[in-house]
């Protein structure tokens, strides 16, 4: 890839950015046209490639055809985003600034979580299910009726956001009903109605029109739950891994307790 080739790309004149880099790398200091690299920065090299991803951010900002000032306005930007990086470093600020430490340290752990083991296949991920089915206890479930009105003599009407006329968990159910109302669901006796409760300012009957109780959970029921468990175990794993890599690669000094 070339500078003329992500010029044209984006709507500028070859030759104009040619004549751009020229302008900011004069003489012997000059790059080469074709070169992979659009502009060097007390010696660290910005590759063409960031420049053509911040032509694309401008692009996706603006309803205009992309110009030759759109290509001077990106290369700038990253050449001040990369002196205000070298500035940082200098200042030694992944030490001394907090915020920029811990951004650091999430990164790494990201990336080193991003190693993870891929799901293995069915019969990995059943065994894994019944070694670790306690995670994945099913829930009692509800059909309800749900109607609302605004004084607790006033006309009762079915509110908005109604359940669907279907069985829920009281996770589903907390969408709909939030807390307090799914907690009186729960308290109920099948077939019940109960109410007027009032809650966020209007009064509230329920009616528990099906139930089903809790049984044992099924990994085809629980099976998104179960790889989002096995994935989390994994990411744990390759963290872990790539943690005590580091260590045994590090040199590192301890000054003994005083109770030592």
């Amino acid at each position: 890839m070339n500078l003329a080739k992500w010029a044209w790309g984006a709507g500028a004149l070859a030759g104009g950015v040619i004549v751009l880099v020229s302008v900011l790398w004069p003489g012997d200091h000059s790059i080469p046209p074709g070169s992979e690299v659009a502009v060097i920065v007390n010696g660290q090299p910005i590759p063409v490639e960031d420049v053509e991803i911040a032509l694309e951010a401008i692009s996706r900002d603006s309803r205009n055809p992309l110009t030759g000032e759109d290509t001077d306005r990106a290369i700038e930007r990253l050449i001040d985003e990369e002196l205000l990086f070298q500035r940082g470093m200098a200042l030694d600020m992944p030490r001394n600034a907090s915020n920029v430490r811990r951004s650091i340290v999430m990164s790494m752990i990201d990336f080193a979580r991003a190693d993870a083991a891929p799901l293995p296949d069915d019969n990995e991920l059943r065994a894994f299910f019944e070694d670790n089915v306690e995670f994945f206890d099913a829930e009692d479930r509800y059909r309800v009726r749900w109607e609302s009105a605004p004084t607790r003599d006033g006309e009762r009407r079915r509110p908005a956001a109604h359940p669907p006329n279907r069985m829920l968990t009281a996770t589903d159910l907390r969408r709909y009903l939030g807390d307090a109302l799914t907690f009186a669901v729960q308290s109920a006796t099948p077939g019940e109605t109960i109410g007027p409760i009032e809650t966020g300012g209007r009064f509230h009957w329920l009616s528990i029109t099906e139930y089903s109780p809790a049984g044992t959970p099924v990994f085809e029921d629980q099976r998104r739950r179960v790889e989002a468990l096995w994935q989390e175990r994994a990411e744990e794993a390759a963290l872990e891994s790539y943690i005590a890599e580091l260590r045994r690669a590090a040199d590192i000094q301890r000054q003994p307790l005083p109770d030592q």
